[in-house]
């Protein structure tokens, strides 16, 4: 079987550069590209440009994968062919990226794949949370992945500048923010430079924050359900129950996620890099090379940083050492279910 591909109609399913010499650096590649919009239990929904087609993941494929702790995520780009009436995904193309998320039982969870960027949506209500939108922070720039910060139900906020202005030095400079009514047309017109043909965006943030909404007002028709919120505490109901993959009429692609409140990092994040910009700016001027921002004379990150921020990147370096650790001392538990071919 020769290898197949129509890459005008995979570009509506966000095909590009990269995916193009990730595929040229396979020369024994048959069948033909499709891309993992959906992952259920017993089988995968896979899309090649054309329509959504039902998958399964060929044993040899599957077994290479678990050998390396590894497995399919919505976003990725594999290579699919029929075979006794059934279509079977029988190969994986290299990734430009992928998020993760540890699990209580030391598992790794796959969030998505070949993300360009994530839209972090956290609400201006009881949802407020600077630690948890930091944790968000980590994650994706650990990947790679460019964040977009969308505070939702700006009506809501006690202090719109401030909760604003707490954000923007949480961040760092150079990171998109946008306050904004996910219901309003102002949501595409903000997010426009990121909704290219060709680029791939992930919605990220707890239950009850407005992601089917603002999934919503991005398609132009109500595709996703929305619910209401808890009045005594705003947390949400989940109406995204399944991570999916949608084109957008802008012609980028919008991984929708299931809203998660208890973000447990991946790991193999780097606290000063990913994250923290001030601490990384603060930590050149301490006065040795190897400073750990404990107890060491001279810290400049110590005296330079608020205490409730420097007790937030202790914790967040000391959770992220000892996943490192338990990953190291027990096998990874991934969440994938295994499809024979039969």
């Amino acid at each position: 079987m020769s290898l197949t591909i129509d890459e005008p109609a995979l570009r509506a399913i966000g095909w590009n550069a990269h995916c193009a010499a990730a595929l040229a650096a396979m020369p024994d590649a048959i069948g033909r590209p499709a891309r993992v919009i959906e992952q259920h239990r017993a089988h995968l929904v896979v899309h090649d440009g054309a329509e959504g087609l039902k998958a399964k993941t060929l044993t040899a494929l599957f077994d290479r994968l678990e050998a390396n702790t590894d497995g399919l995520a919505v976003g990725d780009w594999v290579l699919i062919n029929e075979d006794g009436g059934s279509l079977y995904i029988h190969e994986a193309l290299p990734r430009r990226s992928l998020l993760l998320r540890s699990r209580a039982d030391n598992g790794v969870q796959r969030i998505a794949a070949n993300v360009d960027n994530a839209i972090l949506v956290m609400a201006l209500d009881n949802d407020y949370s600077p630690n948890r939108l930091e944790r968000y922070l980590l994650m994706v720039r650990g990947a790679d992945v460019t964040p977009i910060i969308v505070l939702t139900k700006p009506d809501r906020a006690t202090d719109l500048d401030a909760q604003r202005a707490e954000i923007a030095a949480l961040a760092g400079p150079g990171t998109p923010i946008f306050a904004l009514d996910a219901r309003t047309p102002a949501v595409v017109a903000s997010l426009a430079p990121w909704l290219a043909e060709g680029q791939t965006l992930v919605l990220l943030g707890s239950s009850g924050v407005g992601k089917s909404t603002l999934v919503n007002s991005l398609l132009g028709s109500e595709a996703q359900r929305t619910g209401h919120t808890r009045a005594y505490d705003d947390r949400g109901r989940h109406t995204t129950t399944t991570r999916t993959l949608r084109t957008l009429p802008q012609g980028a692609c919008l991984i929708d996620t299931p809203g998660v409140r208890e973000l447990k990092l991946g790991g193999e994040e780097d606290v000063t890099a990913d994250a923290f910009e001030d601490i990384a700016e603060l930590a050149r001027h301490c006065r040795f090379r190897d400073c750990r921002h404990g107890a060491e004379p001279g810290c400049a990150v110590v005296a330079g940083l608020p205490p409730e921020r420097l007790d937030n990147y202790r914790k967040l370096r000391s959770e992220l050492a000892a996943t490192a650790q338990k990953r190291l001392e027990a096998p990874t538990v991934v969440v994938t279910r295994r499809s024979k071919k039969r």
